[in-house]
């Protein structure tokens, strides 16, 4: 068989999904997908395709155990390859078994698990070969708000899922992927017009039932994902950016008191904007209550105070990796100035952060002139 084909003993299950963005959470999501039995996944995997495609994954999981050598149903380099399959581009297997399919891949699902980083990699651009208009529903296991705008623009008609993941896992050379955390997650519906929400509801609470069946250790249905993300901002826009600036792991920085006088303060500011934002959604967007004010402090004080954990944007930064800020922050407080909701602490950070990156990339530059 050559490498990155498909396995001749995988029936076609249920579900066709195409999976973009194979690091730490996407690789654990396409083994996920795959244990349902319900799916049959591709996976778009650039940087690590030829080691992988013939040595496959090496996983450790805390929920899966020890696996080796696993690949999912079909490796390939780019979107543009994993919109077709047969004879064009695509490899067959060596006895020629391809069960008799070829040409254009119509995709169920589209799952997007890569860094958002919109300016760098539109979206848009990278999904569109594998999206058929009003059929293909997206799925975005990324961070931040706002992130489901630019799709929902572009396929009107098509139903945009989005989940919020927690999970620890990442991915170590060659081609080791270790799972830390649990797997969990909620998942759900961008509701807007062009698609009923019936339908957009349905369809991910498909994929709901297809993730807990392929053994994640806990994934729901959540009927406001936007509150959903809301609230996961209210950690993931303070403590990341602060722990990154001050070069900190959140143990540290709750010891040196940042957290009264920096987090809350900036927490108390999103958790203002979200829920003028949940609340000002119109009929079909899914507006709702709110988020509760209980859940500002339980964000600031559910970590311990020797917690030594290193968010991911101080790792970027450590590193000289793009962070994710337009989709964070950058995202958060064009919404707060629509709204006309005051962001003052938020907007120092931001555009402190805004210094550190223009920092690093002198830095690159540097470097590549030396």
């Amino acid at each position: 068989m050559h490498p990155g084909s498909p396995s001749p003993s995988q029936a076609k299950p249920k579900y066709e999904i195409c999976l973009i963005g194979s690091g730490g959470v996407g690789t654990i999501a396409s083994l996920v997908l795959t244990k349902s039995s319900l799916a049959r996944v591709t996976v778009v995997l650039r940087s690590k395709y030829a080691y992988v495609a013939q040595h496959g994954w090496e996983i450790d999981s805390v929920d899966h155990g020890k696996i080796p050598g696993w690949r999912p149903y079909r490796v390939v380099r780019s979107a543009e390859e994993a919109a077709t399959r047969g004879k064009d581009g695509i490899e067959d297997n060596d006895d020629g078994n391809d069960n008799g399919e070829s040409g254009k891949v119509e995709y169920d699902y589209v799952v997007v698990a890569t860094k958002a980083l919109p300016s760098l990699n539109p979206p848009v651009e990278m999904i569109s070969p594998v999206v058929t208009p009003g059929k293909t529903a997206i799925v975005l296991i990324q961070n931040g708000i706002g992130i489901e705008d630019d799709i929902v623009k572009t396929w009107p008609g098509n139903a945009v899922l989005s989940s919020v993941s927690h999970i620890g896992s990442s991915v170590r050379e060659p081609n080791l992927v270790v799972q830390v955390g649990k797997d969990v997650s909620k998942i759900g519906a961008h509701l807007h017009f062009g698609v009923a929400d019936s339908v957009s509801i349905e369809r991910a609470q498909t994929f709901v039932a297809m993730y807990s069946a392929g053994g994640a250790h806990e994934c729901e249905f959540a009927a406001d994902i936007d509150a959903a993300r809301w609230e996961k901002l209210l950690w993931n826009g303070t403590f990341n950016p602060v722990c990154a600036l001050l070069r900190m792991d959140v143990g540290e920085l709750q010891r040196s008191k940042a957290r009264e006088t920096m987090l809350v303060p900036m927490m108390w500011e999103i958790w203002n904007v979200a829920n003028a934002a949940i609340r000002g959604k119109g009929p079909g967007q899914g507006g709702q209550q709110g988020l509760p004010e209980s859940i500002v402090r339980w964000m600031a004080y559910r970590l311990p105070d020797d917690c030594a954990y290193r968010p991911s944007m101080l790792l970027d930064l450590e590193n000289g990796r793009a962070m994710e800020i337009d989709v964070i922050l950058g995202n958060a407080l064009r919404r707060a100035r629509g709204l006309k909701v005051d962001t003052p602490v938020l907007e120092v950070v931001h555009n402190l952060l805004r210094v550190e990156e223009w920092r690093v990339n002198q830095e690159k530059k540097t470097l590549e002139r030396a």
